[in-house]
């Protein structure tokens, strides 16, 4: 089986010190409402994995100058993959993606997306968040793996705290401050391969998910023996 390629996300002050344990992914350009790609990072700042801030890109334009250009930046800052962080799809951005797929495979570079452009894009890695709040950890990376293969999929693993209300039917958290913790009972969540704490908001329950360094070697273990070749670590000094 072949190995799982790890990135460490970093930014800032905090990319050089990632990258002394391993390849970094990192924010290094953004892109402007005027189309043009400006540095977002400190100059010396080299990153594996290039992320791209596009949240303010509505997909019209000159898509293929501006694939080209991304690709390019890539090439030149020795990148190996590009991530493009989008808004919600429309049609104008599908269309987008399906020539940043061709010119990326063109030019030998990774490419990353959320789930909403994997169709348009079946070149390019589908990034998802590895943490889960109901069922299983495994059971999890089992569907996603029906969905999209294993080959494809590339795990973003956040070790922050994430508070959910409950009942959470959207499945999105909110940042937890680690101080928030102390006061709490921690407890490993087998099902969920992850430490787990409850509390009261109001008039809800929380439950706050979060991972340490066993979590997260165990999360990355699991996902390597079921195939999926890609991830992405959070870095943080002291997990």
């Amino acid at each position: 089986m072949a190995e799982m390629k790890i990135y460490l996300a970093a930014s800032g002050a905090r990319i050089e010190k990632a990258a002394q344990y391993g390849p970094v992914a990192a924010r290094l350009w953004t892109l402007g409402r005027d189309l043009k790609l400006r540095r977002a990072a400190p100059p010396r700042a080299r990153a594996a994995l290039a992320a791209v801030d596009a949240r303010a890109f509505s997909g019209y334009g000159p898509h293929e100058a501006l694939a080209r250009g991304m690709v390019g930046r890539c090439r030149q800052a020795g990148c190996q993959g590009l991530v493009p962080e989008l808004p919600r799809p429309n049609a104008a951005l599908t269309r987008f993606c399906e020539i940043l797929d061709t010119a990326a495979a063109r030019s030998g570079l990774e490419l990353y997306l959320p789930p909403a452009y994997a169709q348009a894009a079946p070149g390019a890695f589908v990034l998802i968040p590895a943490q889960n709040t109901g069922g299983t950890y495994e059971g999890r990376l089992r569907r996603l793996i029906t969905l999209y293969g294993a080959d494809r999929l590339a795990l973003l693993f956040d070790a922050r705290p994430a508070g959910y209300l409950l009942p959470c039917r959207a499945g999105v958290g909110q940042a937890v401050e680690a101080d928030a913790l102390a006061s709490l009972t921690p407890r490993f969540s087998p099902a969920l391969c992850a430490n787990t704490a409850s509390r009261r908001v109001g008039s809800r329950a929380q439950v706050i998910v979060w991972d340490d360094d066993a979590t997260l070697r165990q999360k990355l273990a699991t996902a390597h023996a079921l195939g999926i070749t890609r991830g992405i670590v959070e870095y943080a000094e002291g997990i």
